[in-house]
């Protein structure tokens, strides 16, 4: 969940780290976006009251690339304004992985070559 209206600011980022996001925008009054990325289907909801809370990285999307220069790009797109919790380097888990938390709080883990 996102809040006071930064739904539409929060997509355009995520379309430039991931071109093949798609998106069916709200009607007004609703403030559901459904959005598809990586094969994963989500709703958005961007709440007018402004919250004390925020997301958590506690939880976070897991989206596998077709390559590490992927991992790389949307890295970079994503960790601009907002924190890398693990760069993107090889892991015993995968070729090539990073979490990084985007400035509106959101967290996604990124993954190329996922160990058997």
């Amino acid at each position: 969940m996102l809040h006071s209206g930064v739904a539409q600011e929060a997509v355009s980022l995520w379309q430039r780290a991931f071109p093949d996001l798609t998106e069916a925008p709200p009607r007004p009054p609703a403030m559901l976006w459904h959005l598809s990325v990586g094969g994963l289907a989500f709703t958005l909801f961007d709440s007018p009251t402004p919250h004390a809370f925020a997301p958590t990285p506690s939880w976070s999307f897991m989206i596998d690339v077709d390559d590490a220069a992927r991992v790389d790009s949307a890295h970079d797109v994503l960790a601009d304004g907002g924190q890398t919790l693990m760069p993107p380097d090889s892991y015993d888990f995968a070729k090539r992985f990073t979490w990084v938390e985007d400035r509106f709080g959101i967290s996604w883990q990124l993954r190329f070559g996922a160990a058997a």
